[in-house]
């Protein structure tokens, strides 16, 4: 006996210091996510789980745990009969229940802190920054992509227990959890939240099944908002379907339709062989190509390049590409970023689909074109109609400020007159006699395109009650400040990008627009004069928000106190909608109508 204690004393020793102590590791939070002006997208919160050393709690008190834990005692004897060691129980559980179990005094049971992923503007930003799991491992969009930079290391702490193995107080640190690295990212807050309210309720009006919108700082190429819907809320993303969390603006590509005539207008251009005032015949409405016929919606004669653009005809578009040939045109598209990905650091990113030259025929290179036969992302399109903003120059996007982004240098892919030459042609087709009128916000000047492209079946053919409604523009012409690009999908109460995706951009530009002090321009002869000082007014430090969204009842009416507004409120929560879009038209005594939610 003498002999075993003396040879064997150090592993005795051993075996009883781990008996009587316990290392757990203890989880780090992660790094928060900001938006450009410093407001928290995404936060890690301290919330209490409860956990067992399984051998060690009496099966005489399963009931109680089990009521505790509003489970059945069969679910807590699964969980911890025959079994030994560490268990978790409940993770991640409301305060009140992991107190009401802790109350019980149950030897073997634990409570333990951990991180949960908190993001304050749920469902506005839910496909952009994605969700963690209960391990706090990030598992879509930037949270997956991000994952490695956000995630802290762990750290390990020692406890003590006595001979019943109920935990003792105190516990000392082996070493200390070093939290994740913040990340900074060029969203704008509020005008994401007026993007995803402005998009969620034009795609509901028209019946649709989804739809994205993009929008871009073409100065910079800094993406200031990026929306899907139908949306999901990633604090509670186990709720949804795995198709709702797929972020649409960078992972489904599409055919983009007339908004791609811009470009085929851009590679005549650069051609040498067109000039703005040529005129092409659009044989009103019918154009046949080989064994192919193209139609306009809209017969034309004559036009010039501008209208050919104002008026979206197809048949004028295709004669262009097929007098400069393949090639000219498939080097446009290339330069402006269509066929490959954008890098801005999202999973699934797509690169779309652009068919090299080779495989042109007559047939492809006209429905090329105006936009069938190609497909593009959401993303792809803004930053190609940015190059037209920034006369002809293509920057990559950027959504990362913090960390910095790499990307390569600027450069011209597009002669600056070139890109202004499309710019004016743009902002014809937003006029009165233009597809695109519907796009125009009060005040605010607007270049854009419409688009309203046939989906392809699954046999590979048109199908003629499937279409994508899409609109693409930039705002102000004079001094462009925003590229927004719409895109609802298989609309149903209208199909056509002037009527479906061009309001929508409205919606947006007129409350982004002033909220980044772009304010409206006088227009003497559609308001007093009185109103349209008034209006000017609005850029000053006592001016009204761009828009109330997130605001809660009572910021709303102080905000319409201070500005003498009358106000009708549907609901309860915080501002999910407004009426008027733009906040800058309401006078004194105007009305702002607002839908509150939770």
């Amino acid at each position: 006996m003498v002999d075993l204690q003396w040879l064997q004393s150090d592993l005795l020793q051993h075996k009883a210091e781990r008996q009587r102590l316990r290392r757990f590791q203890v989880p780090a939070p992660r790094g928060t996510i900001q938006d450009r002006n410093g407001n928290v997208l995404a936060e890690s919160l301290r919330v209490p789980s409860v956990a067992a050393f399984a051998d060690k709690v009496p099966p005489e008190r399963y009931d109680d745990l089990a009521r505790a834990l509003h489970r059945s005692r069969r679910w807590v004897e699964r969980r911890l009969s025959g079994r030994r060691g560490f268990v978790w129980l409940r993770r991640q559980c409301p305060p009140k229940m992991a107190q009401a179990v802790m109350t019980l005094g149950i030897p073997g049971v634990r409570q333990e802190n951990e991180w949960r992923r908190f993001q304050p503007f749920g469902a506005d930003a839910g496909h952009l920054l994605g969700f963690v799991g209960v391990d706090g491992k990030g598992l879509e969009g930037l949270e997956y992509s991000l994952d490695d930079h956000l995630r802290g290391l762990p750290g390990l702490r020692r406890v003590m227990r006595d001979a019943r193995g109920r935990l003792l107080p105190g516990s000392e640190w082996v070493k200390l959890p070093q939290p994740g690295l913040p990340v900074k990212l060029t969203i704008d807050s509020a005008i994401q939240s007026i993007t995803y309210a402005a998009l969620a309720h034009g795609v509901e009006a028209n019946g649709g099944k989804a739809g994205a919108a993009v929008v871009l700082d073409p100065n910079t190429m800094e993406i200031l908002a990026m929306a899907n819907w139908p949306s999901f809320n990633p604090n509670n993303f186990r709720k949804y379907h795995p198709w709702q969390w797929r972020n649409r603006a960078v992972t489904d590509a599409f055919e983009p339709g007339s908004t791609m005539k811009p470009f085929t207008m851009a590679a005549a251009l650069a051609s040498g062989r067109w000039k703005p005032d040529s005129m092409i015949y659009c044989e009103n409405g019918r154009f046949r190509v080989a064994d192919h016929i193209i139609h306009d919606d809209h017969p034309q004669g004559w036009l010039d390049m501008a209208g050919v653009i104002a008026h979206s005809s197809n048949i004028g578009s295709a004669k262009l590409a097929l007098d400069i040939g393949p090639e000219p045109l498939y080097r446009m598209l290339v330069r402006v970023g269509f066929g490959a990905r954008a890098g801005i650091g999202l999973p699934g990113e797509s690169a779309g689909n652009l068919p090299p030259p080779v495989r042109w025929g007559p047939v492809e290179t006209a429905n090329i074109a105006f936009g069938q036969g190609v497909a593009v992302t959401p993303l792809q399109l803004a930053a190609a109609f940015a190059v037209i903003a920034n006369h002809g120059i293509y920057r990559e996007p950027r959504l990362l400020l913090e960390p910095e982004q790499r990307r390569d240098p600027p450069r011209q892919v597009m002669a600056p007159q070139i890109a202004d030459e499309v710019l004016a042609m743009l902002q014809q087709a937003t006029g009165s006699e233009g597809t695109g009128a519907q796009a125009v916000p009060d005040g605010y000047s607007v270049a854009g395109k419409t688009g309203t492209a046939q989906k392809p079946n699954r046999h590979g053919r048109y199908d003629r009650k499937r279409y994508t409604a899409v609109f693409a523009g930039i705002t102000p012409v004079e001094k462009p400040a925003l590229v927004i690009m719409v895109m609802v999908d298989e609309p149903q109460r209208s199909i056509y990008g002037g009527s479906v995706a061009a309001p929508i951009f409205r919606a947006i530009a007129a409350q982004a627009l002033p909220r980044l002090g772009v304010a409206p321009r006088l227009q003497a002869d559609r308001r007093p004069h009185r109103t349209a000082l008034r209006r000017v007014a609005f850029v000053d430090e006592g001016a009204p928000r761009a828009a109330l969204y997130h605001l809660s009842l009572r910021e709303v009416r102080r905000e319409a106190a201070r500005h003498h507004w009358q106000l009708r409120v549907h609901g309860s929560g915080w501002v999910r909608r407004q009426r008027p879009e733009s906040l800058a038209s309401v006078g004194e005594g105007g009305l702002v109508e607002v839908w509150l939610g939770e």
